[in-house]
């Protein structure tokens, strides 16, 4: 990518396919990411679209001077570069972040935009569940990563549930994160409430240029009822929800979204447009649940708060828990779903030899894959080769959403959300978790956790 000066500074840009026979498509990435991020989503919309990327101010290698960064700013500077590479009128597709760029340049320069697709229009008001990610949990992953630790996401996976329904040993999230939590702390910090103080809702109701809403089923960040006002409020809008995605949804489901997008972009820009591509794609993508059913994923139930037991698609898998070292195994697994055999000797048996611990383990994994075969159909719960171990299964385990709620209830700093957060944990609090497992991690996970709980115990003591 080139370096252009545009608006006093240098901008990182990359524009391909100029040849002018075909749209151009203007990306704008993310808070605290750069244009590296889109992933396979690009590549999807590069055989349609001319696509024009670029770093905003402040991000990636773009010029960045200290001192605060102004919304009028970032518009300014997109209307600069567009003006200096005299692109056509344009398609924008903004992701979170960006699309409050996205929305204020389209309101301030309404000629120059053909459509705006908006994906994950965030809301980050003070102590909701972006903001508090942002700002309570973010700074701890940004420590771990820092500190070189190899699966850096790993322990905040269950804390990640509604932004992302990707794996934390996915190359595209590893990159996303490694690139979010790069940023000095004070720069991110000026972004967050650069961010929760955007009249974004309101500027809406000004857009006049047709505009796609996308955001992924299972996000949890933005309210259904944010979008449905942000919907409601538009003159021209359409409002799709792409299943099996979160917040994330051009990573985790990047065929889909560019589908959309590219098919958005095709209904605004021909007007004898046929529909029937269009009924044709929503089929696919909404299938009979008996299509769907061949690509789901099974799910393991793992009791381990007040009793141990493991059901596979709701069978119960009842014997051979206590050979093989099986319990302890799946319990380490079902907090860390991918692993390596090298980390598994060191929790299992740290006091063996090397030769010796990875004999053990190899007898163990066979075993425990014998339990986790699935009981109706031929798919193996465990894999393990390579020197990787991972469960296939989707979990859900009580205690590791235990310990979720906990921590997060621990880390809130607003009195009103912290007490409906203790509210969420069991009645019938165990005295102490993992009881009868002496493995260092859980050791470590059981002090942790029951210093947490008695000082949340304390807490909502003051609060009666």
């Amino acid at each position: 990518m080139p370096l252009a000066p545009v608006n006093g500074h240098n901008m990182y840009y990359e524009w391909s396919d100029r040849s002018g026979s075909k749209e151009v498509l203007l990306l704008i990435h993310g808070l605290a990411l750069d244009s590296s991020c889109w992933g396979r989503f690009i590549e999807l919309l590069g055989t349609d679209f001319s696509i024009v990327q670029y770093d905003i101010r402040g991000h990636g290698q773009s010029h960045y001077e200290e001192g605060p960064i102004t919304w009028e700013d970032l518009c300014e500077d997109l209307n600069r570069l567009i003006t200096k590479f005299e692109l056509p009128k344009v398609h924008i597709a903004a992701f979170g972040y960006g699309t409050h760029v996205a929305v204020k340049y389209a309101r301030e320069y309404p000629d120059q935009v053909k459509a705006l697709t908006l994906m994950s229009l965030p809301y980050m008001a003070t102590n909701n569940a972006h903001y508090h990610l942002a700002r309570n949990v973010f700074p701890h992953m940004k420590q771990t990563m820092e500190a070189g630790h190899p699966h850096f996401l790993h322990q905040y996976e269950e804390l990640l549930r509604g932004y992302t329904t990707l794996g934390p040993d996915h190359s595209d999230l590893r990159h996303y994160f490694q690139v979010l939590l790069s940023h000095p702390a004070g720069h991110f910090s000026n972004l967050v409430e650069l961010t929760s103080n955007s009249a974004l809702l309101l500027e809406l109701a000004d857009l006049s240029c047709p505009v796609l809403l996308l955001t992924g089923e299972l996000n949890m960040t933005s309210p259904n009822s944010f979008l449905n006002a942000s919907s409601f409020l538009l003159q021209n809008s359409t409002l799709v929800t792409v299943p099996n995605a979160s917040f994330l949804l051009f990573i985790e489901q990047p065929e889909l979204v560019s589908e959309w997008v590219r098919l958005f972009a095709t209904r605004i820009s021909v007007d004898t447009f046929s529909r029937k591509e269009s009924q044709q794609f929503i089929q696919m993508v909404f299938q009979p649940e008996e299509q769907i059913e061949s690509r789901r994923v099974p799910i393991i139930a793992l009791h381990l708060l007040h009793r141990f037991s493991v059901e596979i698609d709701s069978i119960p898998i009842e014997s051979g828990w206590n050979q093989r070292h099986a319990k302890r195994l799946l319990t380490y697994l079902a907090f860390h779903p991918v692993t390596t055999r090298d980390i598994l000797c060191e929790e299992l048996f740290p006091h063996l030899a090397q030769d010796k611990a990875k004999a053990n383990l190899k007898v163990c994994l066979h075993h425990l894959a014998k339990l986790l075969r699935h009981p109706i159909g031929s798919m193996n719960g465990l894999l393990f080769q390579h020197g990787t171990v991972s469960l296939r299964y989707k979990i859900k385990c009580d205690l590791v959403d235990f310990v979720a709620v906990v921590r997060q209830a621990y880390l809130e700093k607003d009195s009103t959300i912290r007490y409906e957060l203790c509210k969420q944990l069991p009645t019938f609090m165990p005295e102490t978790i993992l009881v009868d497992n002496y493995d260092d991690w859980a050791v470590s996970l059981r002090n942790e956790i029951d210093a947490q709980l008695s000082h949340l115990r304390e807490w909502m003591e003051t609060q009666q």
